[in-house]
């Protein structure tokens, strides 16, 4: 269903509401509309009214279309008297109404994408294809935010079939709290849509400050960049019913980053989605509280000093603490300067990194919203992301060939093997650490390169995750209408 790698315009969030004939599908979605209009909230779409009908739970002998949006009743759909066709009632249909519901489709295209369309009665001429189903495809282009379908409850499989797209959320029309739960929906939503827009905000401002930062080479940016992301977590995970929903902030923030022009990718990546689920981890279990946003920039300003060492041991084993301790020896035999231990070191920059990182989740707690300044920044990087340039997509080889050419990635080989090599250790031993680095090296890019984030969206909805689906359509809609 639709191509996964440019997955078409559509709507973020797309329910059905099911039911049989009678069972007040249509008051349910009159009173949703009702409940935005009244919040002030544009809604879009096309009410079927029922008229008289001969028995309960069977179609009614005449429909209007009530336009929502134009505040229009067109004749639909009348009754032809005689016997049923295969147990359905035969109807004749308004010429004249298909045309002025192809221009009213039409002309949604050429507005703003709604927050809410209401498409009611999807029955079995729709699920043929006919009916008001030729209209879908246009509709979709609109990149309606949320949309409702009123479907018989026995053809929501062949719907989805016409639509190319599965329900992201069936809600029974008999459901006593039918009404809470299209509510409750919508509500998450928003709130999926808001962490959206700060996992937008977020890559932009990981591509842009972040760039400046390293083209300046300004010392400590390590320090810096992960303050702001403690900082940035704290500001998105502000009224959330469930605080640990902000681990998909850093998720769709590496997403953004995956495109960014020149330089490395991955490792960025990796270490926005790590610091990330470790703050969200500690907001869902300790809560969204001084002590939960502490923890949380404590792990995200360790995670940032760690994650260099940590890959680096990974790529060289042992070999990297004995080239730092023959480094610490040859300083203290030639020079006289007794350098501290890799354990020392290490502490010591995870304590500086992880201090700095949750004194600002701290500040970002009592601020409550981001300082204008920040805000600015923000504001900027929503209005004026980088368009996503989707790229061809290559052989995951290519991929990972290109990442192992890259200097940056035998820096730290070539430091570790010029100390080994000078302190005495034979080329055969050296040729099998460099056998071991690329090998290792290899398959960690290779798993981090099967990751598409274009893709991604699709992924999660097919599995049931529509809130994180939502949440990444969104940000990758508005960086694509940037263009």
């Amino acid at each position: 269903m639709g191509n996964p790698d440019h997955p078409p315009a559509g709507p973020a969030l797309l329910i059905a509401l099911t039911g049989t004939p009678g069972q007040g599908r249509t008051r349910l979605l009159a009173e949703l509309a009702a409940e935005f209009r009244t919040a002030s909230k544009r809604v879009e779409g096309i009410l079927a009214v029922a008229g008289p009908r001969a028995a309960e739970h069977e179609g009614a002998d005449s429909y209007r279309l009530h336009i929502l949006g134009e505040a229009q009743d067109l004749p639909w759909a009348q009754r032809v008297p005689g016997e049923k066709n295969d147990g359905e009632t035969p109807y004749t249909f308004d010429a004249q109404t298909h045309g002025r519901l192809r221009a009213w489709a039409d002309g949604l295209c050429t507005q703003p994408p709604a927050p809410l369309l209401l498409l009611d009665e999807f029955g079995r001429l729709e699920a043929a294809g006919d009916g008001l189903m030729p209209l879908w495809h246009t509709l979709a282009a609109s990149a309606p935010q949320i949309v409702v379908l009123s479907v018989r409850a026995e053809l929501v499989a062949q719907i989805e079939q016409q639509l190319q797209r599965k329900f992201d959320l069936c809600i029974s029309a008999a459901a006593p709290d039918a009404a809470m739960q299209l509510r409750r929906a919508c509500e998450d939503f928003g709130e999926w849509t808001r962490l959206g827009l700060w996992g937008g905000a977020a890559g932009g401002v990981e591509m842009s400050v972040g760039s400046l930062l390293h083209t300046a080479k300004i010392p400590l940016r390590g320090l810096a960049l992960c303050s702001l992301q403690a900082a940035m977590m704290t500001f998105a995970s502000a009224g959330l019913g469930r605080p640990g929903r902000v681990i998909w902030v850093p998720f769709i923030s590496a997403g953004l980053k995956a495109f960014s022009p020149g330089g490395s990718r991955l490792r960025p990546m990796v270490a926005i989605c790590m610091q990330g689920t470790l703050f969200s981890s500690s907001v869902q279990l300790l809560g969204r509280n001084p002590l939960g946003v502490l923890v949380g920039g404590l792990f995200v300003g360790a995670w940032a000093a760690l994650q260099g060492f940590l890959l680096q041991y990974l790529l060289l084993g042992e070999e990297l603490l004995n080239a730092y301790k023959k480094l610490v020896t040859w300083l203290a035999e030639t020079w006289q300067i007794v350098a501290p231990s890799m354990t020392t070191v290490l502490l010591a920059w995870a304590a500086l990194h992880a201090v700095a990182a949750a004194l600002a989740a701290l500040v970002a707690w009592r601020l409550r919203a981001p300082p204008q300044a920040l805000q600015r920044v923000i504001d900027r990087e929503l209005a004026s992301v980088a368009p996503l340039k989707l790229p061809p997509p290559s052989p995951p080889r290519i991929r990972v060939l290109r990442e192992l050419a890259r200097w940056q990635f035998w820096l730290p080989f070539t430091v570790v093997a010029s100390v080994l090599v000078a302190s005495g250790r034979n080329w055969e031993s050296i040729a099998w650490l460099s056998l071991r680095f690329v090998a290792v090296g290899f398959v960690l890019i290779a798993v981090l390169s099967l990751f598409k984030p274009a893709a991604l969206a699709h992924q999660l909805r097919q599995r049931g995750w529509w809130g994180p689906a939502a949440a990444f359509t969104g940000a990758f809609q508005r960086a694509r209408r940037s263009d």
